[in-house]
């Protein structure tokens, strides 16, 4: 190795050093701020993972329904054997995560689009006040957000050393990413896309890529074939059935599932039920899980059926209506890219939200408290920690930025592992439109790769543009006889001063 070599090396790891101390002491001092001022925030499907993770450990099996992969509640598993039963320890560890997450960013963008954008975007990623709140919550979303950012990084590596172990690497995470949540499935062609598009010739990415198919197949297989055992259904997960009818009866209420003049062409009289089931769910503003529980029971049907008859019937509905479908799945992935800004509030009351309570066994909801007067005595400063940075807060800023930096990184060779976090970011986001709708949380995992896609325009728009000016600078100045001879001149001068 050249003298000068070793020694730029270790300034560079001097700096990344730096960079990941500054990252991860603000993304554990604003949540350590947070943690202790916010009760720990549920959804009624909070317990479909907690549940299974503490009967665990209380020797009571784990049964664990077909509609949840199991990645989750095995991390569940580890922070209750770990740090205990209370749910502030799962707020706290998953808040572990959200600074392990920020640190990820850097990495990814100095492998990507340099060092001062990977950065900027992992501050923001520290910073984003949404994701404070998804950590706060007892979702997977945290998890996800750690393992997709873990796939992206390895199989960045991947393609700048030509390791192979990498590419099965972040094959295999990506199986993980998929069994934390099947929405990650949308990454499985994106992979395979970027080490298409980089390499020349195409030729020479059939190994890499069949390198990652290959990992996230050993994650995937074990567990789907553990579910065509127990279920009888060789998939990673069965809540399809009930994230379409979200899709097509709560978010976008112009699907029409039952009329009753075309009531005789429907045929099965359980579709005929259905349907009309639904379309009267949709009447009373129903949730999707109420309609699709309705369904299940007026049918007598078990988890497994529901899933698959409900899947089949809304896929029908679509196809008779797919305009409806197209513009509304355009809307909604537009709506989340934009986001939302987070109102704190609505997450506070949610341990002593009904939907919440009632999915809770008697024998755990000891765990269950309402905010206590401490908690509504910082309501306000864990406001404002929230509030101190937002991506919804700034409208269509950075998903404008963010296409600008796919674009860049489409047209530029040097750029092209850049198109990893870019493509993420859009699949994520269209495929939780397309399969469910416009639910604030499911745009949280792809928020740091949209920072960082967006911060990589940025830096390409202001780089084009100092570009431009300084290319206009000097076509005015060879223009200009008299600046020209200065110039000149000056250029001679320096020259024989040098000699």
């Amino acid at each position: 190795m050249p003298r000068g070599e070793g020694g730029r090396g270790r300034a560079s790891l001097r700096v990344d050093a730096a960079a990941l101390a500054l990252i991860v002491l603000v993304a554990l001092a604003i949540r350590l701020a947070f943690a202790f001022r916010a009760p720990v925030f549920l959804l009624h499907d909070s317990a479909t993972y907690y549940v299974p993770a503490h009967d665990l450990l209380s020797g009571l099996g784990f049964d664990l329904s077909i509609r949840r992969p199991p990645i989750y509640p095995a991390f569940l598993v580890a922070v209750i054997a770990t740090l205990g039963e209370d749910l502030l320890a799962v707020a706290l560890a998953q808040h572990l995560l959200g600074a392990l997450s920020a640190a990820l960013v850097y990495l990814l963008g100095a492998l990507t689009w340099g060092r001062l954008p990977g950065l900027l975007a992992a501050l923001l990623t520290a910073l984003d006040g949404t994701l404070l709140v998804a950590e706060h919550y007892v979702m997977p979303e945290a998890l996800l957000t750690a393992l997709l950012l873990l796939t992206a990084l390895a199989l960045t590596l991947a393609l700048r050393r030509g390791s192979r172990p990498l590419f099965a690497l972040a094959g295999l995470l990506l199986g993980l990413a998929i069994l934390c949540k099947p929405v990650a499935q949308a990454l499985l062609p994106v992979l395979p896309m970027v080490v298409l598009a980089s390499y020349r010739p195409w030729r020479r990415a059939w190994l890499p890529c069949a390198l990652v198919l290959a990992g996230t197949a050993a994650a995937l297989l074990p567990w789907m074939a553990r579910n065509w055992a127990v279920h009888g259904s060789l998939t990673t997960a069965g809540a399809l059935g009930q994230t379409l009818v979200a899709r097509t009866a709560k978010h976008d209420t112009g699907f029409r599932w039952y009329e009753t003049a075309a009531a005789d062409r429907y045929g099965d009289p359980r579709e005929t039920e259905a349907r009309r089931l639904v379309q009267r769910g949709i009447g009373q503003r129903l949730s999707d899980g109420t309609i699709y529980r309705r369904v299940q029971q007026q049918l007598g049907l078990s988890d497994v059926e529901v899933n698959g008859f409900m899947r089949d019937l809304s896929l029908q509905v679509i196809g008779a209506q797919p305009g409806q479908y197209l513009q509304g799945t355009a809307r909604m992935t537009w709506q989340l890219l934009v986001g939302d800004v987070e109102r704190l509030r609505t997450d506070w009351k949610t341990q002593n939200a009904r939907l919440s309570r009632e999915e809770w066994e008697d024998r755990i909801e000891h765990l269950l408290a309402k905010p206590s007067i401490s908690h509504e005595n910082e309501f306000g400063r864990a406001s404002a920690l929230v509030a101190l940075y937002q991506p919804g807060a700034l409208g269509p800023t950075l998903p404008v930025l963010a296409l600008v930096g796919l674009l860049l990184a489409a047209t530029t060779p040097a750029l092209r592992p850049a198109l990893l976090p870019g493509l993420a970011a859009l699949l994520l986001v269209l495929t939780a439109a397309a399969l469910d709708g416009p639910v604030a949380r499911y745009r949280y995992p792809a928020d740091p790769f949209i920072t960082l896609t967006a911060i990589g325009g940025l830096v390409g728009i202001i780089s084009l543009t100092a570009s431009s000016i300084g290319r206009y600078a000097e076509a005015r100045v060879a223009r200009t006889p008299v600046e020209g001879n200065r110039r000149g001149a000056i250029q001679r001068t320096l020259s024989g001063r040098a000699r």
